[in-house]
């Protein structure tokens, strides 16, 4: 009664229904042209208002509002000046937009060169949300970005951004391994300059997820080893614990000796117990791990999830991905009885332990063989799945 938009009509678009719109924009003439698309093929428009800035060369950026209504999949707005040569599209400058922003291939470049100058924190904050998100849907190359991302990441000062960004490049990582060393050189020089301590134990705590080197490798476990912390980074024991997790998987000839020492170095009897739980899941011993995760498919074992979930995580962990595929089905077999057993997040938790670690093929044909054996899945459980699955499927 307070409006006269169509508000059941906006609700069944952007409520009702799944997905959201593709929107990409070009320069044409002197205009800015901005089409957007349904993904799932439904001919749906979702109504909103979008600001871009097209920044030139040499000159002013110019800012752009552009409004799609119910019935508007394209929209041509006419600029102040022709762009020159050279000049790119920021959509979404605001960050109110919803969907995905596809960007050009020039676009994309010159929009990530400009993250590491832009001054403008929240279009700051916009831009790696974009720019991951292409990432994610390959219009950016992981080369390119993880590039573009180590050359802005020393300079962020906003936390927020700061630790965002360091998500999205572990993200990158982990998706698209490539060749480790620059992103372990520039994250330690943020461990060990940084002014802010929790920059730096954020970047150390990201270093230790992503080192794969023999270099960063031995400096982890000189570390751990003679209980140091990089100066000015304060170290908590679960830090150091998840650390001998670590260099277990990694230094599979010193992983006994790594698990008896920081058994023994820990002193409080409940986080004892916890250690004690999860630690044969980074045993070298193949036959030990699936012990581990035979026992976990046992609703008595799962009583303290997080240690189920840890323990689910580290035999599925990335280096280990092609020995754990075994467990996927499996796991996924069991996901109703972790629901009716658990608590109501512990299904999720459970199944990104399960998958967040596998990136191979083999993996992504478990999860397809599981839906085809199962086409009538409960949708909730199923969504939970292939939310946590996306990753394989991109």
């Amino acid at each position: 009664t307070y409006t006269d938009d169509d508000l059941s009509g906006w609700s069944h678009i952007w409520v009702n229904e799944k997905g959201m719109p593709e929107i990409a924009a070009s320069i044409v003439g002197n205009s800015l042209v901005v089409s957007q698309k349904d993904p799932f093929g439904r001919g749906l428009n979702w109504p909103q208002d979008l600001t871009y800035l097209i920044v030139p060369k040499t000159g002013e950026p110019e800012e752009i509002s552009v409004s799609f209504g119910r019935n508007s999949n394209s929209i041509r707005k006419k600029l102040k000046t022709v762009p020159e040569e050279g000049s790119f599209i920021i959509p979404n400058t605001d960050g109110k937009g919803y969907g995905f922003f596809r960007l050009n291939e020039a676009d994309a470049k010159a929009c990530a060169a400009y993250l590491s100058v832009c001054e403008n924190e929240l279009l700051r904050g916009s831009l790696l949300i974009t720019l991951y998100e292409n990432l994610l849907n390959r219009t950016i190359s992981p080369e390119s970005y993880m590039e573009a991302m180590l050359n802005y990441l020393p300079k962020e000062d906003n936390s927020l951004l700061f630790s965002a960004a360091l998500g999205y490049i572990g993200n990158c990582q982990r998706l698209y391994p490539s060749d480790p060393e620059k992103l372990e050189q520039v994250l330690w020089r943020i461990v060990t300059t940084a002014e802010q301590p929790q920059r730096r134990l954020q970047a150390f705590r990201q270093y230790r997820f992503i080192a794969r080197s023999p270099e960063a490798v031995r400096r982890l476990y000189a570390l751990w080893k003679d209980g140091i912390e990089p100066a000015g980074c304060s170290l908590s024991e679960n830090d150091y614990i998840s650390l001998s997790y670590d260099l277990a998987i990694q230094m599979p000839d010193k992983a006994d000796e790594i698990v008896a020492t920081q058994q023994a170095r820990i002193t409080n009897p409940d986080r004892k117990r916890q250690y004690a739980f999860i630690s044969p899941s980074v045993s070298p011993q193949k036959e030990v791990r699936d012990s581990v995760f035979a026992s976990l498919l046992v609703a008595g074992n799962r009583r303290v999830e997080p240690w189920a979930s840890a323990a689910l995580s580290n035999l599925n962990c990335q280096l280990r991905q092609q020995e754990a595929v075994g467990y996927i089905r499996p796991a996924l077999e069991a996901l109703q009885e972790v629901q009716r057993t658990g608590d109501i997040f512990f299904p999720r938790d459970w199944v990104r332990a399960l998958l967040s670690g596998h990136t191979s093929s083999a993996a992504r044909k478990e999860v397809d063989d599981f839906f085809a054996a199962h086409p009538d899945y409960p949708v909730l459980l199923s969504n939970k799945v292939r939310q946590q699955a996306d990753h394989l499927y991109r």
